[in-house]
């Protein structure tokens, strides 16, 4: 029988209008402990104000940033028990 396991990661995005920059912050909760990852988007002044494309790619840095910290985690276990790191 297969096993499921489900995990929800929160991603919460804030747009800093006078700053012209987006923040996003991805968030996994499982096992009692949590990993975040953030990334930003920075808009400059001659670029079509799209707040979407900011969203998307403060939302995909903070999800690439959150997979290396996922890939080491699982990298560190791994060391414990004496078997190579992922690569």
């Amino acid at each position: 029988m297969a096993n499921t396991t489900r995990w929800i990661i929160d991603l919460d995005i804030e747009e800093v209008q006078e700053e012209r920059r987006t923040v996003a912050v991805a968030r996994l909760h499982r096992d009692g402990t949590s990993l975040e990852g953030t990334g930003t988007a920075h808009r400059h002044p001659r670029d079509l104000d799209l707040a979407r494309v900011g969203d998307d790619l403060a939302a995909a840095r903070a999800l690439v940033e959150l997979a290396g910290l996922l890939q080491t985690d699982a990298g560190q276990v791994l060391e414990k028990f004496g078997a190579a790191p992922p690569e």
